[in-house]
């Protein structure tokens, strides 16, 4: 078993499981913000010296979206062909976990956004060797790495029940990368899994308080940099444990 506790004086912990046999073998799912991309780590802070010249390595929701929930790394190393609007997808042989890709059928989301690109009709699903649990009232966002902007395959959104569904959940996906060889090395962010607490809400419309928002865009004025973070953001109060 692998377990992540989160918050501060009332820890809710998130169980990942697999099979003993894969345990110490395939990378453990770690906290979002421990797998940020390479590409937003080359980015630097401010592109000069005045301090509005910021990029968004200083942009707090940018940020966030990173340190929500968690991931699922690649249990193996991939390799893929794809040409003709096949694929061949392969892991390495005789990899401890008996089955890693199962078709799924396309009739289901027939006439999808991607059904006209060239692999838009072939759906697979990665057989994901994690059980997910949660506290009672928790589900789970399924979705693919936030902001990793992964090019080669696109993870079906989905949300699972994951305080009563005691299964593998399996990740439909979308091959997007095009045509050519790809090797996709074990521990590539995969899946993003994002707990969250089933709360009712309403909704409401109505017109724009006019003078309230003027105050905010008033007070982020008196700031060159970091407005938003100082006057608005909350900080997390939750901490996240890496496994036990």
């Amino acid at each position: 078993m692998f377990g992540i506790s989160i918050g501060k004086s009332h820890l809710k912990k998130v169980n990942f499981l697999a099979a003993p046999n894969l345990i110490g073998v395939i990378p453990k799912p770690r906290p979002s913000g421990k797998l940020i991309p390479d590409w937003f780590k080359a980015i630097p802070p401010y592109r000069n010296s005045h301090p509005k010249s910021g990029t968004v390595k200083t942009c707090v929701p940018f940020l966030d979206a990173y340190r929500l929930g968690y991931i699922i790394p690649l249990w193996a190393d991939v390799y893929v062909e794809a040409k003709d609007g096949n694929l061949n997808i392969n892991f390495p042989e005789n990899f401890p976990q008996e089955t890693c890709l199962a078709e799924h059928s396309i009739s289901q989301i027939s006439g999808h956004p991607l059904s006209k690109s060239q692999f838009g009709s072939v759906a697979i699903k990665w057989i994901n060797p994690w059980v997910i649990e949660t506290p009672a009232g928790y589900s789970c966002l399924i979705t693919s790495p936030l902001n990793h902007l992964e090019t080669r395959f696109k993870i079906l959104d989905g949300v699972v029940d994951t305080d009563t569904y005691y299964n593998q959940i399996n990740l439909p996906f979308i091959w997007t990368g095009g045509e050519g060889h790809f090797f996709i090395k074990k521990g590539t962010p995969l899946a993003h899994v994002i707990p969250f607490k089933r709360d009712e809400f309403s909704c409401d419309f109505g017109e724009i308080d006019e003078r309230r928002k003027s105050n905010v865009f008033s007070k982020l004025q008196t700031h060159l940099k970091d407005g938003y973070k100082t006057m608005f953001w909350n900080k997390r109060s939750g901490r996240i444990e890496d496994g036990m």
